[in-house]
């Protein structure tokens, strides 16, 4: 709990200085997880990967949806990383998932567009068999 409380207020800390506006009504995703690097690939190489190719990408192909990549730095767990997904309102995450948080036809026909992304993605992780974690939070 004291580990999703820290990344919760480092997402916000993240989200204001990129000048995201948080109204009432917004809702925050908040994941995290610890990539399985490929050999010879580096935290620092996976994460500015992720930062000027990934996010870019992603949001060009869901444009309703703003990333955020936080690093856990302190805690429990300080190999982990985190994504902040930013949608204006639930109605904008439930586009994309349904109540049990599966991915919806929309989901699909957008992430589709990323099959070229998910290839090059393979080259810096072994994608995980489990689900990360992660709880949506809503802004009062």
């Amino acid at each position: 709990m004291k580990k999703t409380s820290i990344l919760f207020a480092f997402a916000l800390v993240s989200i204001f200085s990129f000048g995201q506006t948080i109204h009432k009504g917004s809702l925050l995703g908040l994941h995290w997880y610890t990539p399985n690097l490929k050999t010879g690939i580096t935290m620092d190489d996976y994460k500015k990967f992720y930062t000027s190719t990934v996010i870019p990408e992603f949001e060009k192909a869901f444009p309703d949806i703003k990333l955020v990549l936080l690093r856990s730095v302190r805690g429990q767990d300080s190999s982990s990383l985190g994504v902040i997904y930013f949608f204006d309102s639930e109605a904008a995450r439930n586009k994309y998932f349904n109540s049990e948080g599966n991915p919806t036809e929309a989901f699909n026909t957008a992430n589709a567009k990323l099959s070229a992304l998910n290839t090059e993605m393979e080259k810096y992780e072994t994608p995980s068999t489990g689900v990360d974690k992660y709880n949506d939070w809503l802004v009062e």
